[in-house]
């Protein structure tokens, strides 16, 4: 029976130069196979692949793979020449120890190298390490021929850059895409204008870019690369991009020369963009570094079921100079993207009140008929555990009678007289029935195991839910001592999505729905570690159930006058309100509009206006209800 061989061949763009193509390494390897008297069970090619690694060679990753699964059977990996092959000595070894750990040789033809045996082995790991220096002699060559045409104003070769294409190595402008660049360049000079508009403008104005033969809206990252690109007014920049792995030392220095091709816009008109450019990169110091939102991908945009993310709007304040603080809020992913507008909910939400509302549910979640349900449903209830102790005592019963039983057979046998006639028939007959007893313990036992264990991940599923109902009656208290990050994880934990309404509802809810998923584990390790949960609790709260949470019934300063004036008849003002917010533990954002002189009279509230804005924050949810008047201080 003739052994079974592969044939691997390859070329790069440099080996068709030397003779090696792959027809010729093909017939030449047909013919050895022919001369070893081998079969032929399967041909692999890598047309135009490199060979400094084999992740980039898919064939060759195929062959591997068959090899390992047995596929063919084969004995042999016939190729022309080592390098072709591999130039990576690393790489080479690997896989020929893997050929070798699957009874495969390796024979390189033209090499006269057979990896059966020791000599050839010695062999290969020689002339890959020589193959692994000519690559990196052809790469440093080869980088070295670019530089030095670079150097000379030429193109390097590569992809020829938007608003170019490449003929025969020499760029020309692409009239259609060289508009586009100057468009960018012209708007962007444009007072008010800023990368984003830009982008959009574009795209509003039905301009698309081809890409991958369709096409595509513009976008920043492109504008941005646009921009930044000094190829567009007639210069070349070698080493633009510098190494982040390299340490500075090793860096090396950008290289600007004159380029031969023709400039799209003005050398006075980059340089105008780069100073834009600089004042626009000014980078702001965080407000709050370790600010992480809590919900971000959690909430879903009502119109689009997209995530929703934490944005942050900071104002300029006019009067005093400087900023006013932020105002964080969640907005749909989708809205006003800038490779185009996929959404048009403009809706947001404060992300205070939200992450509020969501904590306030999570601590009355275990006072939810839905959540008492699911687990029931899960992991049973205190009926069940009775159910599952009956049954043992039952099936304990059994086990006893047929022990008993066993006994007395036992007992019975023994007792038979070996003379007295029809001794074997009854000796079997009571072997027989001792033997089926043994067979209904056997089967008692592992009922009573399966039992036994049921039970007891059922008490264990119970104290998980038990862990559950402690942690979310305590969330609030645990709340307060978590990272933001800390509490970024225990919301992925715990929730699946959250909905909203589409508009803040007349009560100020914002809540339609949140649906949970709680782990439960079993035996002794708990949670340790990733360990996968045994069961997943699952349930849907229809949050339009409970009572308006706190944080969703804050009111706003016009809501509060509103009240005040309708119920008592008063005006108050928001210097009122503030004052009386403050008095009974309401936190609040910075006031941005203090006098400028620090002695400077501020009235206070009467006591008849604060008796009423109490009430209305009552009213609100914004204090406990128990709260009570207090008289100031004299």
């Amino acid at each position: 029976m003739k052994k079974k061989c592969y044939i691997y061949t390859r070329v790069s763009t440099a080996a068709q130069t030397e003779g090696y193509s792959l027809e010729a390494q093909q017939e030449r390897l047909r013919q050895y196979a022919e001369y070893k008297n081998l079969k032929i069970a399967g041909e692999y090619c890598d047309a135009g692949k490199s060979g400094k690694s084999i992740l980039g060679r898919p064939a060759f990753m195929e062959m591997m793979d068959d090899i390992a699964s047995g596929k063919d059977q084969i004995s042999y990996v016939l190729v022309f020449k080592l390098s072709r092959f591999g130039r990576n000595a690393a790489d080479v070894l690997k896989s020929i120890q893997t050929l070798l750990d699957y009874d495969v040789d390796l024979v390189c033809v033209e090499d006269s190298i057979d990896s059966s045996t020791q000599g050839g082995r010695l062999t290969l790991a020689i002339l890959s390490a020589v193959a692994e220096i000519e690559r990196e002699n052809i790469r440093v060559q080869f980088m070295a021929g670019r530089l030095q045409k670079m150097m000379e104003g030429g193109w390097a070769g590569g992809s020829a850059p938007f608003g170019y294409r490449n003929k025969n190595g020499k760029l020309t402008v692409e009239p259609g895409e060289a508009e586009i660049v100057r468009l960018i360049y012209a708007k962007y000079l444009e007072p008010d204008m800023k990368l984003a508009t830009v982008v959009r403008w574009l795209n509003d104005h039905g301009h698309r870019r081809i890409s991958r033969g369709s096409p595509r809206p513009y976008n920043r990252d492109f504008a941005a690369r646009v921009l930044d690109n000094p190829f567009y007014c007639g210069k070349i920049v070698y080493y633009r991009r510098t190494n982040r792995s390299m340490d500075e030392q090793n860096q090396r220095k950008e290289i600007t020369v004159r380029g031969k091709q023709e400039a799209i816009i003005p050398e006075e008109m980059w340089d105008r963009v780069q100073e834009k450019r600089k004042e626009m990169a000014v980078h702001y110091e965080k407000d709050e570094p370790d600010r992480i939102s809590m919900l971000s991908g959690l909430v879903k945009c009502p119109l689009c079921g997209a995530g929703m993310v934490m944005q942050k709007n900071k104002r300029i304040n006019k009067n005093r100079g400087g900023y006013y603080k932020p105002i964080y809020y969640y907005a749909c992913r989708n809205y006003r993207k800038s490779e185009g507008r996929r959404c048009s909910f403009k809706h947001t939400y404060n992300q205070s009140k939200l992450d509020g509302a969501v904590l306030e549910i999570l601590g009355q979640l275990t006072r939810t008929e839905e959540f008492r349900n699911a687990f029931a449903a899960a992991i049973g209830d205190q009926s069940s555990e009775a159910s599952f102790e009956g049954q043992l005592k039952d099936l304990r019963r059994r086990l006893h009678s047929q022990e008993h039983l066993k006994y007395k057979l036992g007992q019975e046998l023994d007792r038979l007289d070996v003379l007295e006639d029809g001794y074997d028939e009854t000796y079997d007959a009571i072997q027989d029935r001792i033997d089926a007893v043994y067979d209904r313990i056997e089967q008692l036992e592992t009922e009573i195991g399966q039992v036994r264990r049921k039970l007891t991940e059922f008490r264990e599923g119970l104290q998980s839910s038990g862990q559950i109902s402690r942690i979310l009656d305590h969330i609030d208290r645990l709340y307060r001592k978590m990272s933001c990050a800390e509490r970024r994880e225990l919301c992925r934990q715990f929730i699946e999505r959250i909905e909203v309404f589409p508009e803040e509802q007349k009560d100020g809810r914002i809540l339609k729905s949140a649906a949970f998923r709680f782990p439960v584990f079993y035996g002794e390790d708990g949670a340790a570690g990733d360990q996968e949960p045994d069961e997943t609790v699952a349930f849907v709260l229809d949050c339009r159930k409970l009572p308006v949470t706190v944080p969703e019934a804050k009111a706003t300063y016009a809501e509060i006058k509103a009240y005040v004036l309708e119920k008592t008849g008063l005006k108050v003002s928001s210097l009122y309100i503030a004052q009386i917010k403050r008095k009974y533990g309401i936190e609040m954002r910075e006031n941005y509009n203090k006098p400028e002189d620090p002695k400077a009279h501020v009235p206070k509230c009467p006591k008849e206006k604060e008796v009423a804005i109490l009430d209305a924050l009552k009213n609100f949810r914004m204090v406990p209800e128990t709260a009570e008047y207090e008289e100031a201080e004299a």
